[in-house]
């Protein structure tokens, strides 16, 4: 990390991953479903968010983990 921020101006999401934020207030009725690397799945109430961080174009193999991330989700 010491060495991207180094490099110069930093831009995109380089490292992944993907967070939801919650009102404090909200807490007492929010429910963390599921938590990964590249989704999480957060109840509020009546509602269900659904965070998902798709690999860009250039990812290697940005096909098979798309397909592992919509598997995992419909599961």
């Amino acid at each position: 990390m010491t060495k991207s921020v180094q490099s110069g101006v930093l831009s995109g999401r380089l490292f992944g991953g993907v967070i939801t934020l919650v009102k404090k207030k909200l807490r007492k009725i929010t429910e963390t479903v599921c938590c990964h690397e590249r989704y999480n799945v957060v109840r509020i109430s009546n509602y269900l968010i659904i965070n998902v961080y798709m690999p860009c174009a250039g990812t290697v193999d940005r096909l098979l983990i798309c397909s592992d991330i919509l598997a995992d989700l419909q599961s």
